[in-house]
């Protein structure tokens, strides 16, 4: 075989090869995607997911999940008796019968995209998602009749909802919810919407209920402020559509096509989700130099504890052992390691080792069934002036002076104190730790700061308050933390110490505003709870340290925070921990010092796509070799 047979065969046999092979995917291939969705599917033809696990708030609170019996639902709503859903796939308006669970009867939409339905004054109204205006029509046994049209000034309408006053709609465009007159369509007013990709809204008698499916969290709103007072897990993968009836909230659910008919979780106090399990590890490391010693060195580290949202799975271990074990005037637990001497040159390091489980912590608060405010001899330590807070200082009263107008309620009054501060306070990690009142004439601030701020207005206001102090997870599940975290804790009459974090709560998502005010995320470890100065901590928190310089002695510390993740077995389903009150701790064996690396198989996927890079490679190089091979041989002919 000559060489100009050889590189013409190479490159067309690598090619064959090439365009059998499969195509390399990002993502693992999605079987409901493989299949072909009909362009038109009557009620109950489609198929299910059956290996979707519904999330669950409590053991009672899914109270069924049946098959959707439309393909897309997009709308529901409650109308004599039956449940409305619109079909986007079909596009159509379908009875469901709620007592034998059948499709009474299927009309045609208005509109090409049926997306959100209500009820209001008799009358059902159709959002479409393409369109400009609703469609209200009166529903008689014959079908749709009296038809008109009501004028729709935003974008993109998806849900829809009647609170007996007004229509609400959720624009998935501009990411909002809007207030509308039900006469003319006029826009009353619009509130930012929870998260990026807000879907489905249902009314509950006081409040708004709204689903968010890039997290699958549906969010309770206060319908005069907007604020996201709380959350629940969704129970599927999409929520499309919601409507509150017969006490229960039911939800459609896009993907797995089910409806999920749940109890909103009334006397649930805290939700505990997102499960982590980390070693975690905090020292302190110390150092004499120049000329003389470092005399009576002793260091006083904070001892993580079993908190709402934070297990111990072993005890802590401490290396050195400590001294003695000491407790503050707050209650917190210290570690008091008494060094000694230290001289030029010399170092000495302490730290403590601990499992634990994390978890991301949401409060259920109900501000209209709040408890009153009833301050005992235990909780009037936490109202007390002390030197970084300075309680009557005139800024703090000049900041108060607007929120003093509203009536006391100890929920919305430290709501509105957080949601201000956040809006006149930056963040700015620099000048160490002042006291509220300059915090607030600067408006600027570290996290200690804006702590310091947030509690002593709190308690200005009669709101009993403290700080909490932790290290914290940058970035990475394997990572190391130097600068730390510390927040606020505010009292709530029939919840207990509820976290409030202004310096993580910034930013214009309700969400986030909402999470970070009654809830923290599930990558910090408390270390330490004070209310003012400690006769150990001082204003400190994790560690706090004293000697004496003989001399012109020197001594540097370095503090560090260290994270490493433990490994667990993965847990079936998206089932979640919900707690009434905090679990007792389960201890289990420690993991080893530094768990082994094992690098998970390569999926088939990941596999196939090498495969297909490397057959190009060949192609190439065949290519290369083909015209090469041309080359030689039209060289070889002009010799001749």
């Amino acid at each position: 075989m000559t060489t100009l047979h050889l590189a013409l065969f190479v490159p067309l046999f690598l090619g064959q090869l090439a365009r059998t092979a499969p195509e390399p995917r990002s993502s693992p291939p999605d079987p409901q995607a493989a299949r072909e969705e009909p362009q038109a599917t009557s009620p109950g033809e489609h198929e299910v997911d059956e290996e979707f696990t519904p999330v669950v708030a409590q053991k009672d609170q899914l109270v069924e999940a049946i098959p959707s019996p439309v393909a897309e639902p997009m709308g529901l709503a409650i109308h004599e008796g039956s449940l409305w859903i619109s079909d986007m796939a079909t596009r159509k308006i379908h009875e469901f019968h709620l007592g034998d669970r059948k499709v009474l009867r299927s009309l045609d939409a208005p509109g090409l995209m049926p997306s959100g339905l209500a009820v209001h004054d008799g009358l059902l109204v159709i959002a479409d998602r393409q369109a400009d205006r609703f469609h209200r029509v009166r529903l008689a046994e014959t079908g749709l009749t009296g038809a008109e049209t009501l004028p729709y000034y935003e974008k993109w309408a998806w849900g829809l909802v009647s609170d007996g006053k007004s229509l609400w709609a959720v624009d998935a465009r501009q990411n909002k919810l809007h207030q509308l007159d039900p006469d003319d369509g006029t826009t009353i007013r619009s509130f930012p919407a929870p998260g990026t990709h807000p879907t489905a809204i249902a009314w509950d008698g006081a409040y708004l209920w709204v689903a968010e499916h890039a997290s699958n969290t549906i969010f309770r709103i206060d319908p005069e402020t907007g604020w996201v007072v709380s959350s629940i897990p969704s129970p599927g993968p999409y929520p499309s559509a919601m409507v509150f009836f017969d006490g229960t909230l039911w939800i459609a659910d896009y993907q797995s096509r089910r409806i999920y008919r749940v109890r909103l979780p009334e006397k649930l106090r805290v939700i505990e989700d997102d499960e982590r399990r980390v070693r975690a590890t905090y020292q302190v490391v110390y150092r004499a130099a120049g000329p003389g010693k470092v005399r009576k060195l002793t260091s006083f580290l904070a001892v993580p504890r079993e908190l709402t949202g934070q297990r111990l799975l072993a005890p802590v271990r401490f290396d050195p052992e400590p001294t003695r074990m000491a407790r503050d005037r707050w209650g917190q637990e210290i570690a008091v390691f008494e060094l000694g001497d230290l001289a030029p040159g010399e170092t000495r390091s302490v730290r403590w080792v601990g499992d634990f489980a994390t978890f991301r912590v949401r409060y259920q608060i109900d501000p209209y069934r709040l408890e009153p405010l009833r301050t005992d001899r235990e909780l009037s330590s936490y109202l007390a002036d002390d030197k970084k807070y300075n309680l009557r200082h005139p800024a703090l009263t000049d900041w108060l002076r607007e929120l003093s107008r509203e009536p006391a309620h100890p929920y919305r009054t430290a709501r509105r104190i957080y949601e201000k501060l956040v809006d006149s306070i930056v963040y700015d990690r620099s000048g160490g730790w002042n006291n509220a009142a300059a915090v607030l004439e600067r408006k600027s601030g570290s996290c200690s700061e804006y702590t310091f701020a947030l509690v002593a207005l709190l308690r200005r206001s009669g709101l009993p308050a403290r700080y909490v102090g932790a290290i914290s997870e940058r970035g990475d599940a394997a990572s190391f933390d130097d600068v730390f975290h510390r927040w606020a804790e505010v009292w709530m009459p029939g919840y207990g110490w509820v976290p409030v974090d202004a310096n993580a709560g910034g930013g214009a998502d309700p969400a986030v505003r909402g999470l970070h005010f009654g809830g923290r995320t599930n990558r910090h470890i408390v270390t330490t709870i004070g209310g003012g100065a400690s006769e150990y901590l001082d204003w400190t928190y994790n560690h706090h340290t004293r000697y004496e310089l003989e001399g012109q002695a020197t001594l540097t510390e370095q503090p560090i925070g260290r994270y490493r993740p433990l490994k667990v077995k993965a847990a079936a389903g998206r089932n979640i921990l919900l707690v009434e009150k905090a679990a007792e701790a389960r201890p289990e064996p420690p993991a080893p010092a530094c768990p082994p690396v094992v690098e998970p198989p390569a999926s088939p996927e990941a596999h196939r796509g090498r495969v297909t890079s490397l057959l190009w490679s060949a192609l190439f190089a065949g290519l290369f070799l083909l015209v090469l091979g041309i080359y030689i041989a039209i060289r070889v002919q002009r010799r001749r």
